[in-house]
């Protein structure tokens, strides 16, 4: 384990640290037959990865990406004013003034035609994924696990069980997806991984090639 002084080198470390802990998860859902709930933390990994990828080709918008932190610490502390007084007197004055400030110093860079923007880049994902070469998976992959994550009717109408003529959830354990899933989340290890290797730790470079080798042998058809 090395420590990294540069900023952008510990959020890839994190990003690609956190990809990698959600394979074990996406392994045990999968083995046991749940695809469908792999599928909502293997669109985590994909976001992740596209973040990472996306910081690492652009470091000139990290700031933004650290600084929407007070963007969502001001929601957080809007909600408790309305909705949870109690918990407010909970967290200490400096703390609030802390988020306050900061809030204050950067809004303006958030803030388009006096809205202030629900995402940390002025880009959509969408314009992300495409920045990065994953346009493909956000059209296919990511749009299925966004309509299974938010239980649009095309989200529900995926889980339906494949006998003919019922009309009800395919109940776990099920096979259905299972090959996407791992595919996704193995391709997002890899991608994550390989990632932080050439912003951060060059001298793995060989860790990363092997990686990489190992999922082109794992899913060659």
């Amino acid at each position: 384990s090395v420590a990294h002084a540069e900023p952008l080198h510990k959020v890839a470390r994190h990003l690609a640290k956190m990809v990698a802990n959600s394979v074990g998860a996406v392994l045990l859902l999968g083995m046991n037959g749940y695809g469908v709930d792999a599928i909502k933390i293997a669109r985590t990994m994909f976001e992740s990865a596209v973040t990472l990828a996306y910081l690492r080709k652009h470091p000139d918008e990290l700031d933004d990406y650290l600084n929407f932190h007070f963007i969502v610490a001001m929601k957080r502390h809007r909600y408790m004013e309305k909705y949870a007084p109690q918990r407010l007197t909970q967290v200490t004055p400096e703390v609030v003034e802390s988020s306050k400030k900061g809030y204050a110093r950067v809004v303006s860079r958030f803030t388009v035609n006096g809205k202030v923007r629900g995402r940390w880049s002025k880009r959509p994902f969408s314009q992300l994924c495409a920045d990065v070469g994953l346009e493909e998976h956000y059209l296919s992959f990511y749009a299925l696990a966004s309509d299974i994550t938010h239980t649009n009717i095309s989200g529900v109408m995926a889980q339906a069980d494949p006998e003919p003529g019922v009309l009800d959830v395919d109940l776990a354990p099920s096979q259905r997806f299972l090959g996407m899933v791992f595919t996704i989340a193995h391709g997002m290890f890899v991608r994550a991984v390989s990632e932080y290797v050439a912003l951060a730790r060059p001298e793995k470079q060989s860790v990363a090639d092997k990686i990489e080798s190992d999922f082109m042998t794992a899913w060659k058809k």
